[in-house]
């Protein structure tokens, strides 16, 4: 039989043990708890979109019906806000007009050549914007709720961003194409009813950045977990 020293020895070494253990539950239930109360869970939605220098290429356009009479600058090249990219000429009678660039970048699309005629407000050319912050046009669909806040945060891809603004009203994918110059929009062949969100993404654009497609997270909205546990929420 054991003696009595060895059985309170026993004693001791087992209630230190359970004390050990206590004191482990007790801590993982304080961290548990913690975090059900401190964290956050997030909810996101996976948005397409493109990436744009500044609001986007802007547009030459043809201030009135005419001949195009001679071109001067090349696709590729940058230009300088007013620089002459072409000139045109209306008639016999009439003073040759010449067409510049809207603003500082790289002259991405010239479709104007010597000799063609061009309706007035007709697109000649694309220039991509110079010195301008790396922004992003996220496309939801027309049919999603559209209550997204300005100031919503955004990331994916190494980037994170703010919702700067919000369409108020849905536009086809064509339209926005439009707004650029261009056919379709990069990785949307589709024709479609969407709300652009315009995003912010705090980093200069680098050349060729523009309407390369994109796919970025925006966060919607974010609960506690002792909030999605109880079927609350914030």
């Amino acid at each position: 039989m054991p003696r009595a020293g060895e059985l309170d020895d026993v004693v001791r070494l087992t209630t230190r043990r359970s004390w050990a253990l206590l004191a482990a539950v007790l801590l993982a239930l304080g961290a548990g708890t913690t975090w059900a109360v401190v964290a956050r869970i997030e909810s996101t939605v996976s948005l397409d979109g493109i990436l744009l220098a500044g609001a986007g290429p802007a547009l030459v356009t043809a201030p009135a019906s005419a001949t195009v009479a001679s071109v001067s600058a090349v696709v590729g090249r940058p230009v300088a806000a007013g620089e002459v990219l072409l000139t045109l000429h209306g008639g016999d009678d009439d003073d040759a007009v010449t067409v510049t660039s809207p603003v500082a970048g790289i002259l991405t699309t010239l479709t104007a050549r010597p000799g063609t005629q061009v309706k007035g407000g007709a697109t000649l050319g694309v220039v991509d914007r110079a010195d301008q912050r790396l922004s992003a046009l996220l496309l939801l669909d027309a049919g999603q709720p559209a209550a997204i806040p300005a100031g919503a945060q955004v990331r994916g891809a190494g980037l994170t961003g703010t919702v700067t603004r919000v369409e108020a009203y849905p536009l086809s994918t064509a339209e926005l194409a439009g707004r650029y110059g261009i056919g379709r929009l990069p990785g949307h062949d589709d024709d479609r009813l969407v709300r652009p969100v315009l995003v912010d993404l705090g980093v200069s654009a680098w050349p060729g950045a523009t309407l390369t497609p994109i796919r970025l997270d925006l966060i919607v909205g974010a609960e506690r977990p002792v909030d999605v546990l109880l079927g609350g929420g914030r």
